[in-house]
């Protein structure tokens, strides 16, 4: 019989707990902008004693802030409204590009300050530098002040130690086991979230882009590289996102599709035709039509792996095209193992570039309102139940340990 303390599972699970509905009740604010308490204990189930204890911690936090009272046509105590304070902070988002970065400025409330992009190479020694000597001349600029700088969110190319900061292997930086998020956290007075680009990117379409709403998806993602008079596409990439979360992998390399794709150098375009790939009425041209059931072609093992609701096209590469969508829903559909009424939909990104440094803004705030990464919770919540059941010790003991009666 298998030994546990249920005190310290009973612990962890109350903890998860309150974690868990402390984050429901910031993202319902951070979706609806503004609510009543009434209106969270209905729309969450929890109840009103809870939403009071939460509320009263958020804005003794200074994370939300009171906006008058809701219209209420019902004899009695009109409720008080709530809102995600934007006064609290603000965070940038950054997403790493070929050659490039994409920099997003939001505030904590999740509106867009301001965009830029930023000239970067494949140094990543001299990466920490250029974004504080950026971001300090965007303050200066913008009058904001940089000791509310609530944290950064960096999204890599490559396979990435999300818990960690770790870039784990990253041909565009051509390097491995980079401990990126120390090297830039030595630059800035606040937290510092980095993981890899496509997995910033379906966290934001999942809250704010073409993916609300779904539980399962695929989010591809395709970047372009400058190559003398043409842009080569590059920087290929998917995320799996299961059950509401993103789903990164025992050793957080999954999505990632080198071994899947063709041989032969992707795909070269020219720059009216990543305009036309923009465009949704535009006609399609042959070189379209090629990357479109190539791109089909290469999802199709990953579709027919997880069996997802649909996938996201996204990345630099902003492709809207609605012919070309088409041949790669085509294309890929028609590859897929046949399955009865089963046809998985190829949407396109509602973000577009702006994807992975949305993304990597999103993390840096939910961090930031809410505390611990999602992902740390879970691994330590499990860790304790672990550590409570006790640790087997040879083969033998660990099939006796696990018959529990």
């Amino acid at each position: 019989m298998v030994q546990c303390d249920m005190r310290r599972i009973t612990k962890a699970n109350q903890t998860s707990a309150a974690i868990h509905n402390r984050r429901l009740a910031v993202q319902l604010l951070r979706q609806h902008g503004t609510l009543s308490r009434r209106q969270l204990a209905q729309i969450t189930g929890l109840r009103t004693s809870t939403l009071t204890y939460i509320v009263r911690d958020l804005l003794e936090q200074n994370i939300v802030r009171t906006v008058g009272k809701a219209e209420s046509k019902t004899v009695g105590k009109k409720q008080i409204l709530i809102e995600i304070n934007p006064g609290l902070g603000w965070v940038v988002g950054v997403g790493l590009e070929p050659d490039q970065a994409s920099l997003v400025y939001v505030d904590a409330s999740g509106e867009v300050i301001d965009r830029e992009r930023l000239e970067v190479g494949h140094d990543a020694d001299g990466l920490p530098s250029l974004l504080r000597s950026r971001i300090d001349a965007w303050a200066a600029r913008k009058q904001m002040n940089t000791a509310e700088l609530l944290g950064i969110g960096v999204g890599v190319p490559g396979v990435v130690d999300s818990e960690h900061g770790r870039v784990l292997r990253s041909t565009w930086f051509a390097a491995e086991d980079l401990p990126l998020r120390d090297l830039i956290a030595q630059k800035f007075d606040a937290p510092v979230h980095v993981d890899n680009d496509a997995n910033f990117a379906a966290l934001g379409e999942s809250r704010i882009g073409s993916a609300r709403g779904l539980t399962n998806f695929v989010y591809f993602l395709m970047n372009t590289e400058v190559q003398q008079d043409e842009f080569a596409v590059r920087g290929l990439g998917t995320t799996i996102f299961l059950d509401g979360r993103l789903y990164r992998g025992s050793h957080f390399a999954a999505g990632e599709v080198d071994t899947l794709l063709e041989a032969e150098r992707y795909a070269n375009i020219s720059q009216k035709q990543i305009g036309s790939m923009a465009k949704q009425e535009a006609p399609i041209s042959d070189v379209m039509t090629r990357l479109a059931h190539q791109t089909g072609r290469t999802l199709t093992a990953v579709v027919d792996l997880i069996d997802p609701q649909a996938v996201v096209l996204g990345g630099n590469l902003a492709i809207a095209n609605k012919q070309m969508i088409e041949v790669i829903e085509r294309e890929m559909n028609d590859q897929l193992v046949k399955v009865p009424n089963r046809e998985v939909a190829v949407r396109a990104s509602e973000l577009g570039d702006l994807g992975v440094s949305m993304g990597a803004a999103i993390a840096a705030i939910d961090a930031a309102l809410v505390g611990e990464d999602p992902a740390v919770e879970v691994r330590d919540h499990e860790q304790v139940i672990h550590d409570a059941l006790g640790q087997p010790g040879d083969a033998e003991d660990s099939l006796v340990k696990s018959q529990v009666s």
